[in-house]
């Protein structure tokens, strides 16, 4: 892995050179392929300059073989002198084209063709030079070998033809290969430009996702220390500032545990002498009562119960965030935990004429008992508190891969889906109240959420018509699937 010291200083700075590396391969490839296409265009033009002057004064040469013979018959069948100077013109022209195109010729077949038409033009014109007339038998006898001047120029014209076609099918195969090679290049680019794409796209994110990481383990309340970041040394002091603020957190979420702890245990002590009171009271110790008064001990006693329940949630809270370790587990039969639940709430059971029906299709789960009569509880009380006059109530268990879901349904008006995620956090209380309930602590569900994780278990609002809002609990099942099946 790349440490702190392979990137550069600042995060812009390593998304400039990232671009700039990605541009060299490109770049160079784009180069390389003007500079051969270049070649390739410089080398068809010389062939064609080349060709063209190859097939041009090979056709002059016969044109010139052609004037020569005109000249000699002009100068030797008419006898005349003043015809001598144009025959050695023609002679001269001649001459001067064939050794010309003795530099232009590469094809040695045709150098071999024109060596033969150089020295046979020349033994014919020692023949028909100006000087002594020659009579008309005379120059016909050299007609053969002006046809064969004439065949060996028309020979040169094929050859050079040849010679350029062949040339010219060479330079197709160099345009081929040509072709071939740039789109060797190009695929060779396109990997290699994406693997660079890809390093430097890690090298991007890598910290990026660290940081991220870093975030959503604050966001969860992780307060542990956080990883240690490697990149641009901008995203170092990012990173180093997400941990103070994630001490600066830890602090606060201390002195929050604190401050529950204080409050809790101060307020048990005059709770507890205001219990005691009420109960003297209740027992008419201190006198009889009449009805009134009766009445009002009895609203005393139930507003003393619900602070030393609030009390209690407070420090079983703050103790399973401090210490999350589990308590040892045993097999507890579901159906006797939630008969001890339901005797603690019977009467706001039997106040409000709500029933609890119960569906127990993995009887026994491995919980601490008292754990899990705290779950039942709290999701109970929770239930009863939302749930309309006559309703009902569904607690129902099943095994599922390896585990036992326990599901606790109501009737009540339900949860927005706003409020879903945060019905865990703790003392958050949703807008849909009861009006006729006494508002809670917000604790109760928060309880249920750290019990579950204690045990690496979940918990999670579900839909499940006909029922409003069903809390579904996930408690592992050390026996596995295979042991439990055989249980059932």
């Amino acid at each position: 892995m790349l440490s702190g010291p392979y990137y550069p200083r600042s995060f812009t700075i390593l998304v400039i050179v990232a671009m700039g590396v990605l541009i060299v391969p490109l770049a160079s490839g784009l180069i390389n392929a003007v500079h051969v296409l270049q070649g390739v265009v410089e080398t068809q033009r010389q062939f064609t300059h080349t060709s063209l002057a190859v097939t041009r004064d090979v056709r002059q040469i016969v044109e010139s073989v052609s004037q020569l013979q005109r000249a000699a018959g002009q100068y030797h069948l008419l006898q005349d002198a003043e015809f001598g100077p144009a025959l050695r013109q023609s002679f001269g022209e001649l001459r001067t084209q064939l050794s010309q195109l003795d530099t232009q010729l590469t094809d040695s077949r045709s150098r071999a063709t024109l060596a033969t038409l150089q020295a046979r033009s020349q033994t014919l014109y020692r023949q028909v030079r100006p000087g002594e007339f020659l009579d008309s038998d005379q120059f016909h006898a050299l007609d053969p070998t002006f046809d064969d001047l004439h065949d060996v120029a028309r020979t040169l014209l094929v050859q050079a033809d040849a010679a350029v076609q062949r040339e010219l099918q060479a330079l197709e195969g160099t345009v081929q290969a040509t072709r071939r090679r740039l789109i060797v290049l190009a695929l060779a680019l396109i990997p290699l430009t994406l693997l660079l794409a890809a390093v430097f796209s890690w090298m991007i994110n890598r910290p990026i996702k660290q940081l991220k990481t870093s975030i959503q383990q604050l966001g969860q309340a992780d307060l542990r220390p956080l990883p240690a970041i490697s990149g641009p040394q901008d995203i170092v002091e990012l990173g180093r500032e997400i941990d103070w603020l994630r001490q600066r957190l830890q602090a606060l979420e201390e002195q929050k545990l604190r401050f529950l702890r204080h409050v809790s245990h101060e307020l048990k002590t005059p709770l507890a002498s205001l219990r005691e009171g009420v109960a003297l009271l209740g027992d008419e110790l201190a006198g009889s009562l009449n009805p009134r008064q009766r009445s009002i001990v009895g609203i005393m006693d139930s507003g003393s119960r619900d602070l030393q329940k609030r009390i209690e949630d407070l420090i079983r809270y703050s103790s399973m965030v401090q210490d999350a370790t589990p308590s040892p587990a045993t097999p507890q039969a579901l159906a006797d935990a939630l008969e001890a639940v339901l005797t603690r709430q019977r009467l706001a059971l039997d106040t409000r004429h709500i029933e609890v029906e119960t569906q127990f299709d993995a009887p026994v789960l491995h919980a601490e008992r008292g754990q899990l009569e705290t779950v039942l509880d709290n999701l109970l009380s929770n239930a009863v508190k939302f749930s309309p006059e006559g309703g009902h109530i569904l607690v129902k268990s099943a095994p599922v891969d390896g585990a036992i879901e326990v599901w606790v349904c109501d009737q009540g008006g339900g949860i927005p889906e706003a409020e879903r995620t945060r019905i865990f956090e703790p003392f958050f209380q949703g807008a849909r109240q009861p009006a006729s309930v006494v508002r809670g602590s917000g604790l109760g569900l928060s309880i249920v959420r750290e019990s579950l994780l204690a045990v690496g278990g979940n918990v999670e609002v579900v839909d499940s018509p006909p029922w409003s809002i069903c809390f579904r609990l996930s408690w592992p099942d050390p026996r596995g699937p295979l042991n439990l099946a055989r249980t059932e």
